[in-house]
């Protein structure tokens, strides 16, 4: 249960009991929470610190904004402490909440100093989630099976790799450093080098801590650098640690590792010249490429000394990471981004890791994994017909890493729109007319009205949600016949949008509901939230059919637009068996 629906209305509170306060050290102070997941330890606090002057400001709302972490830092709200709850492995997520917070986007906004008040102002800063003050040393576990658990949780394969390789490979910093990076004027960040306790065993450990404290007010102000050894003696034994930020990242590495996330291309450039410079390449990798390996280039300010240097280096990082698809691409795109290798050569050495991951188990992981890269290399294209045709009928998750070009070759789009008219599994239909939508023309006229002639009402509606942009002047005649055709049409007959029909359409064909349609009318929908809901409400009526067909299943997480949301069906799909269990 969340402590206030509103931090705003606490804070403007907040503000207003300063204002009656004479003495500023009197003056109450802000404690924040980001409650993801278990709200245990927050309400622990809050009943230990009742009466001693504090406002609990909880920055989760209880809608789905996906911009609350924005709007809680543009509310200029300043924090005394903050206390982040939930499951981590890269981000905070949490089992009953669809928002999540990215350490990614925390290092961003904190380099950019556009949330002091929550990530600079905080004396201290509770990270209650496994990991979050990981060293890169090993711990009980191996590395395949933390990236396993990462998977399980419903990480994508790309992400879980990068947040494996901060964990336990010797490049870029550690979790420990990342979080002292974003935090790095707090005095003390507590947080877990390995698993950690569920939030209800959490909470009888703070609150023994807090009674001991007494005062937690005069403890805040007289905080020193010595170890805060009453907090962690209660926490022996559950791989709780401290940390000083400016100790764990001095003044000048923190400034290094954002000015290889700027912007700016000179302060870039000059960053990029220190780390190879200084033989930090290694050291610097993921700062490197979270920025200079996107499609903003600055070889041209690059000498080639810097990039003898820079080659030698990432040349090492490859090796050690072999089989690690995404690190290597990462490895690539600053190679590229630096002009240590041109465009054709960049595109052989990505075509390579590309047939290397299809020839892996092509799971929804790996698939996922596949789709991050062809993402990122926009208009890249790599497959004949007889290829597509071999790699789906090894795989039926293949079809989905089509969902992921931004442009598709001749070859994919013949490939797709034989799925549509002859396809060997209605679930490769269902992913056609999904993948398809973007790219019909009219041209497509011919084999549409062919693929039309024998089809029942509900294809014929399902056909025409997918190509609605050339076959939008026959509607009345396609959307002719009973369920859902005739309710498609009552739905998009009206000059202005009507969600109620929209609704309609899918509670009275719930029997008939496949990703395509869902899709649909949840794209129909203006507010992100409400659409989310109508995919879930499409998944609670289609369970077991979902379940039977995976591959629909992952069609319909991927299309969920609240990440948190696409999180939770993701796992769905994978760990529920036939039964919804």
């Amino acid at each position: 249960m969340r402590l206030h629906r509103s931090f705003y209305k606490k804070f403007l509170l907040g503000l207003a009991a300063s204002l009656l306060v004479g003495n500023a050290s009197w003056a109450a102070k802000n404690f924040c929470s980001m409650t993801l997941n278990s709200s245990d330890e927050i309400n622990t606090f809050a009943k230990a610190l009742q009466g001693q002057g504090f406002n609990f400001v909880e920055l989760v709302p209880d809608n789905k904004d996906p911009r609350w972490f924005q709007r809680a830092c543009d509310s200029g709200l300043k924090c005394d402490v903050l206390l982040i709850s939930g499951h981590f492995g890269g981000l905070f997520f949490g089992e009953s909440t669809s928002q999540t917070i990215d350490i990614a986007e925390m290092e961003k906004t904190s380099c950019q100093n556009s949330c002091a008040g929550i990530l600079q102002n905080p004396k201290e800063v509770f990270l209650m989630g496994c990991n979050t003050l990981a060293s890169q040393a090993r711990d009980h576990r191996t590395i395949e099976q933390y990236l396993n658990v990462l998977l399980n949780d419903g990480i994508p394969l790309d992400f879980a790799e990068q947040v494996v390789a901060s964990r336990y490979s010797q490049q870029g910093f550690s979790l420990e450093k990342r979080f002292s990076a974003i935090f790095n004027q707090s005095q003390k960040l507590y947080g877990f080098y390995s698993t950690g306790p569920l939030g209800k065993n959490a909470a009888p450990i703070l609150q023994r801590y807090l009674k001991n404290v007494g005062n937690y007010s005069k403890h805040l102000d007289t905080l020193s650098s010595a170890p805060n050894n009453a907090l962690l003696n209660q926490f022996k034994g559950l791989s709780f640690r401290e940390t000083n930020p400016i100790n764990t990242v001095p003044a000048d590495s923190r400034n290094l590792f954002c000015a290889l996330r700027s912007d700016d291309r000179t302060v870039q450039t000059e960053a990029v010249k220190q780390i190879a410079s200084q033989n930090l390449v290694t050291k610097y990798f993921d700062s490197l490429a979270s920025q200079v390996g996107g499609r903003l280039s600055i070889a041209d300010k690059i000498d080639q000394s810097t990039r003898n240097i820079l080659t030698k280096n990432l040349q090492q990082i490859r090796k050690n990471n072999a089989g690690l698809v995404t690190i290597e691409h990462d490895a690539i795109q600053v190679a590229s981004s630096l002009g240590i290798i041109d465009s054709f050569q960049r595109d052989i050495e990505v075509r390579s890791l590309l047939d290397r991951a299809y020839e892996q188990r092509l799971d929804y992981s790996k698939i996922s994994q596949i789709c991050g890269i062809i993402r990122e290399e926009p208009g890249f294209q790599n497959m004949t017909f007889m290829r597509l045709k071999n790699l789906s009928q090894r795989s039926p998750m293949f079809m989905l890493s089509l969902a992921c070009y931004s442009v598709i070759s001749p070859d994919i789009k013949d490939f797709l729109m034989s799925k549509v008219g002859a396809p060997d599994t209605e679930a490769e239909r269902t992913i056609a007319l999904q993948v398809l939508k973007p790219f019909w023309v009219p041209q497509d006229e011919e084999f549409l009205s062919i693929v039309l002639r024998n089809a029942d009402s509900n294809l014929r509606a399902r056909i025409y949600m997918s190509a609605e942009k050339i076959l939008g002047q026959y509607k009345m005649s396609l959307l002719m016949g009973p369920g859902l055709a005739s309710c498609t049409y009552k739905a998009i007959a009206g000059s202005e949008y009507n969600l109620g029909q929209d609704w309609a359409c899918l509670t009275e064909n719930k029997a008939a509901l496949t990703p395509d349609i869902c899709n649909y009318f949840a794209d129909r929908n203006p507010d992100p939230e409400n659409a989310d809901d109508m995919r879930w409400y499409c998944w609670s009526d289609n369970k077991q059919r979902f379940l039977n067909s995976r591959p629909e299943c992952y069609l319909l997480a991927d299309s969920f637009k609240i990440r948190g949301n696409q999180m939770k069906q993701i796992w769905n799909c994978s760990n529920r068996d036939m039964y919804g269990y």
